[in-house]
């Protein structure tokens, strides 16, 4: 299964959400990544962006600075992982949901995704560290700072 099948399965994916509305930035095919914005119809300032990568086997869901990461290497796990990025990309939009980032120099150099944070459908994803980052802003003296986003529920 390649970005183009994904690319016809995905708007059957996006009918489980009649709360949002998507856009495809870039329609996959052969040699190209799938990408698609995720808004939601209640705040369309609320965008995430779901992204497949050319070879279908990197997925990603970006919001508020967080990248969020699945891995689905063989075929039949491919349009679970594009379904899982995508109801991870609307839970993000819908909220409550906090995202906490590492800042160093206007760098992010970790991030950290939380939905529902203090509720009994809490959902994180994956917390992402990005080293190298961390070490070039250290060695140019840059200072780490946090911030967190909050963004309460929104009822679709």
């Amino acid at each position: 299964m390649d970005t183009a099948e994904l690319a016809k399965v995905a708007p059957e994916l996006m009918a489980r959400h009649p709360s949002h509305t998507w856009t495809v930035l870039s329609g996959g095919g052969p040699g190209s990544d799938l990408t698609a914005e995720v808004r939601l119809a209640a705040d369309p300032s609320r965008v995430a962006v779901v992204q497949v990568h050319a070879g279908a086997e990197v997925y990603n869901v970006i919001f508020e600075g967080h990248t969020d990461t699945e891995y689905a290497y063989a075929d039949d796990d491919r349009g679970e992982a594009l379904q899982g990025r995508i109801d991870l990309a609307v839970a993000a939009t819908r909220g409550p949901t906090r995202v906490t980032l590492r800042i160093a120099g206007g760098v992010a150099v970790a991030s950290r995704l939380e939905v529902d944070p203090a509720g009994p459908n809490r959902l994180e994803g994956v917390a992402v560290s990005w080293a190298l980052r961390r070490l070039k802003a250290l060695l140019r003296g840059r200072r780490l700072v946090e911030k967190v986003v909050e963004l309460p529920a929104i009822e679709a």
